[in-house]
């Protein structure tokens, strides 16, 4: 027998475990049992879809819920409905996992010795009706926004059952927007902008890209307004205006990191230069001359820190501009002076002729959304501390988390007698409550909402309870009908019978359908109101504790906390940082030299009302006098949101900001979040923080190119064209070859060719894909869509913290480079080339690139890895063995490999019953990595071939393109020469292949970002 060489033993080594495991090793065998009757619109192996409304955030974006043999497993954006027009962010695709979340209220439950005991429903109700019934006047109800129908039945239960009140509470309310806007323009509404035809915004913090009133469909419209294949000048120009490069501002072309709280002061400087270069109008001169008397550019220089000759140019663009728009400041730059800085941004929005196009101000009837008030909240506590409030119903909300502690909350909540809370999942409000009701996850639940004058919105169960919970309305029924008396008038019937009633049998038959009921909004014709000269517009005054100012901010992924529960918005890397299951506190490398720290290193930031100790994390695009920690964790209940998963029941996950924020409001009312100067101290221990990139220098390799505005114009190519030893460049040889010419090299035309012409031998189809790097803001969208559309497990805090990441896809952050840091000799742990103001920053997605000429498939011993006929670079997990030598070998660095048994151990029960059936799900000692979702493409290909022809162009999408709020990403077949990605391979001057030096041949077109320079002036 001859010798066997390594490779030889190991191909078969790998088949016979396959053999024997097949053999002997099978999972437990679990009978299917068929329908009896098998419902019309289920048929096993095919999707089926519903029409659904996201309650992650206000904005209320339209969802398609793709279920699967009765079990929602992906959302997708409704393209009917006008706010998200088929796209979605990051938490809305996170949303599926609610209705499997570990965390589900299972039964209602109530406080026994021993802490949470099961009760029944009949039994908690009549406690509950009992106690109302003692002293009606002492019940209360506090919760957030239910839903259009829902605040009717609410306040219906309110007033049957004689309760005291109803208090409505979001801890990031619009009230601030709702009072700048009654006193600039007399109209209590919440402005809605529309950038698609803007050629000039600013953002002055509202954070438009990112936790902004509307992120998916400004990301559409910013996209859409600013395509350089469409405009020839470049298109729509962003500006931002905050302390911070955040996630807007690293799309903006100019950031001006004003000092925080000055938003207002620059807003009138602006409006005063417009105003001198020839915008505005007789009436603005005369109605504002007063408020703008006092704020010229030099002066507003020394208040906000922007260069006067910035303001003056920024001014005179906004005079020139014709379709000029600014968005007010967002919740994390709410001061004492919110509702003054807001209406200043609303002023120059008149004066640069906004108003009623890029700004509109509907009328429509008041929604709960409106009546949120901070003040109430307060009135609510001080009753509770008092001893008037007997039983409190919590519904909505987590006030014991959101709310500081020096508000008193948590000990007014002692002196309540019954206090309940009814909830989908545990949180810090119901470990506190005495009765526990469980509800209905949204995607089991009947709704509606209106998230904006001219939208009806509906939402609709795509499952059947998995538990014995209820809907919000049932409950309250129930317990009004317990009540008795009055009470006993309440509406007949069940909440689902209330909503019906709501909706005439036409518009429920269209929002069914449909998703809602879309209309044009009346708009409100407003002018400025006569008393503006006496807003007060100045830098608001803060808690001093020390003199840095603590700047606390929506976290992109995590909000204000409410989806910290969601473990995929816990493992996806912070998109500015790439932090995740962790807390930091940004500084300035200025401030982090002065107190001795790096990365890691804890400090101690000290406030008026408390003090907690972080992690920094020192960069240089952050103002050297600001402190920044971002809201939404420091939660101390939930499997993912806590480190109880972890086995540390009740050890909490970061800090929680939210607590050591002084209990101040500004004149609307409305919570302000920046109110500390804050004292800064170096602890002297370490934690090191759990980060996906540690570095944002590409190091001259090509990836995250980019090309100057004016060299595109030109013709210039978006990259260097590095020769390989013949001299010719790769990407040319991709786009010359033709595989007619040389019948030899049919095994060449197969798996490189981009241009094959179709054969026996040769597949009509090279799967590829575009990403634009001129669109592509960060959001990280993409990111949770493939997490869920691929089954791919998290691997929890530890893990991340030694960077095993599973993520099929990434987005690398790199900074323009300026000086190399090669000469430093060592991995930098912090980003190396930002600087205030700068804005060279790109976001470069990065996934398996399907090439060609592969480096992973020439070293797998048991070809678990190979090309496929169509481009792909496919992989056999039943038969690889482990071995780690493909992703040793792989450039990109994306493929992954599964260290631990992690669907078993990172996936408690009930989640795997949200797990994609088209997608093996993978074991332990498997490398994976994306397949361009080839579940779909053979989906698709069904279809096609049922009707005798080839796949369509645009027919097939990956999860990552439907969900990718700006269109960055376009996935098509490079064989088809009329399909849009072959025309942008061969007719854009932006393409490049990520580091095509290396002749790997990727399927992955990237576009280089395009650099338009500061606004002109």
């Amino acid at each position: 027998m001859p010798d066997l060489d390594r490779r030889d033993f190991l191909k078969l080594v790998g088949a016979s475990a396959g053999a024997t495991a097949a053999a002997g090793c099978s999972d437990h065998v679990e009978k299917l049992i068929p329908y009896v009757v098998q419902p019309e619109e289920l048929t096993p192996g095919n999707p089926v879809f519903y029409a659904s409304t996201c309650s992650e955030c206000p904005a209320g974006c339209g969802l398609h819920v793709k279920t699967r043999e009765g079990r929602p497993i992906k959302v997708e954006g409704n393209p009917d409905n006008p706010i998200n027009r088929g796209r979605l962010c990051a938490r809305a695709q996170a949303s599926v996992g609610r209705t499997y979340s570990p965390d589900r209220i299972q039964q209602p439950m109530k406080r026994g010795a021993g802490g949470l005991e099961p009760i029944s429903w009949d039994a908690a109700v009549k406690q509950i009706a009992a106690a109302i019934s003692k002293e009606p006047a002492k019940t209360q109800l506090l919760g957030g926004d239910p839903g259009d129908t829902a605040n009717d039945l609410v306040d219906r239960f309110v007033r049957a059952v004689g309760a005291g009140g109803r208090t409505l509470y979001a801890p990031l309310g619009a009230e601030t927007l709702r009072a700048a806007t009654l006193k600039v323009f007399g109209v209590a509404t919440e402005p809605v902008f529309d950038l698609s035809g803007a050629d000039l915004i600013l953002d002055f913090g509202a954070e438009m890209l990112d936790t902004g009133p509307s992120p998916v469909e400004h990301a559409r419209q910013w996209a859409e307004a600013r395509e350089v294949e469409k405009h020839a000048d470049g298109g729509a120009r962003l500006v931002y205006v905050g302390p911070r490069l955040s996630v807007t501002a690293s799309s903006s072309d100019e950031w001006l990191p004003a000092k925080p709280g000055s938003e207002g002061i620059l807003a009138l400087a602006l409006a005063r230069a417009a105003i001198k270069a020839g915008a505005g109008s007789d009436e603005h001169r005369g109605l504002l001359h007063n408020l703008l008397a006092g704020v010229d550019a030099r002066s507003a220089e020394t208040q906000t820190g922007v260069p006067a000759d910035s303001i003056r140019r920024l001014g005179a663009a906004l005079a020139r501009s014709k379709a000029a728009v600014a968005l007010p400041p967002g919740p994390g730059l709410a001061s004492v002076r919110g509702v003054a800085a807001s209406a200043a941004v609303l002023v120059l929005n008149d004066v640069i002729g906004a108003t009623g196009g890029r700004m509109q101000l509907p009328l429509a009837a008041p929604t709960a959304r409106a009546r949120v008030s901070y003040p109430d909240v307060m009135a609510l506590i001080r009753a509770m501390d008092e001893g008037k409030v007997g039983v409190l119903l919590i519904h909505g909300t987590n006030p014991v988390y959101s709310l500081p502690e020096s508000a008193g909350f948590d000990a007014a909540l002692e002196k309540v007698d019954l206090v309940v809370a009814l909830a989908t999942a545990v949180d810090e409000t119901t470990d506190r409550a005495d009765l526990v009701l469980p509800l209905h996850a949204p995607m089991e639940s009947w709704g509606d909402a209106r998230p904006r004058p001219g939208i009806r919105a509906l939402r609709q169960p795509t499952i059947r309870p998995l538990y014995d919970t209820r809907e919000l309305g049932d409950a309250l029924l129930a317990i009004g009908r317990a009540v008795g008396g009055a009470a006993s008038r309440l509406p007949k019937g069940s909440w689902r019978d209330l909503l019906f009633a709501a909706w005439s049998d036409t518009e429920l038959r269209q929002a069914l359908k449909a998703g809602g009921v879309y209309t044009q909004a009346p708009q409100a014709e407003v002018k400025l109101q006569p008393g503006l000269s006496g807003l007060e517009v100045m830098a608001p005054k803060m808690n001093v504790t020390g003199d840095t100012l603590l700047v606390s901010f929506p976290h992109s992924l995590l909000g204000d906390g409410s989806t910290a529960g969601l473990p995929w918005m816990q493992e996806i890397p912070d998109p500015i940082t790439s932090v995740a299951w962790d807390s930091w506190a940004e500084i300035s490398l200025a401030t982090a030299a002065k107190l001795g720290v790096e990365v890691g290193d804890v400090i101690a930031i000290e406030t008026s009302a408390g003090r907690l100790e972080v992690a920094a994390y020192p960069r240089g695009g952050i103002r050297d006098d600001v402190v920044a920690v971002p809201l939404g964790q420091g939660h101390q209940v939930g499997h993912f949101a806590s480190k109880a998963g972890q086995g540390l029941a009740g050890v909490a996950r970061g800090v929680n900001i939210s607590k050591v924020l002084a209990n101040v409001v500004d004149e609307s009312g409305g919570r302000a979040w920046l109110t500390e100067s804050v004292r800064l101290s170096n602890t002297g221990r370490h934690r090191r923080l759990p980060m996906a990139q540690f570095n944002d220098n590409k190091r001259g390799r090509e990836l995250g190119e980019v090309i100057q505005l004016e060299a595109l114009a030109a013709g210039a190519a978006g990259h260097e064209e590095h020769g390989n030893e013949s001299g010719e460049s790769p990407h040319e040889i991709f786009k010359a070859y033709d595989p007619a010419a040389d019948a030899s090299n049919e095994q060449y035309a197969r798996r490189f060719s981009k241009k094959g012409k179709h054969s026996a031998h040769v597949s009509p189809y090279r799967w590829g894909m575009s990403i634009d790097l001129d669109k592509c803001t960060g959001c990280s969208a993409c990111i949770a869509a493939c997490y869920i559309e691929n089954n791919s497990p998290v691997v929890g805090e530890d893990e991340t913290r030694r960077v095993r990441q599973m993520a099929w896809l990434r987005i690398d952050r790199f900074a323009g480079e300026g000086e190399a840091d090669l000469a430093r000799g060592r991995v930098l742990v912090a980003p190396s080339h930002e600087q205030l103001g700068n804005t060279d920053i790109r976001n470069s997605p990065m996934l398996c690139q399907q090439c060609g000429a592969a480096p992973c498939e020439s070293v797998c011993p048991v070809i678990a890895t190979s090309h496929n006929e169509e481009g792909l670079n496919a992989m056999v997990y039943n038969r690889c063995i482990g071995t780690r030598y493909c992703a040793n070998n792989c450039p990109y660095k994306v493929r992954r490999f599964n260290y631990f048994d992690n669907q078993l151990t990172k996936w408690p029960k009930p989640m795997e019953l949200g797990l994609n059936p088209d997608v093996t799900v993978r074991g332990q000692g498997v490398m994976e990595k994306c397949t361009f979702c080839i579940q779909r493409i053979q989906y698709v290909r069904q279809g096609a071939k049922r009707e005798g022809r080839l796949i369509r162009d645009g027919e097939m999408v990956t999860a990552c393109q439907q969900t990718c709020p700006s269109g960055a990403i376009l996935f098509g077949n490079y064989r088809d020469r009329d399909s849009a990605l072959s025309k942008i391979y061969e007719g854009s001057k932006r393409s490049y292949h990520a580091l095509q030096d290396l002749n790997t041949r990727p399927s992955i077109t990237y576009l280089a970002k395009v650099q338009r320079g500061p606004v002109e002036g």
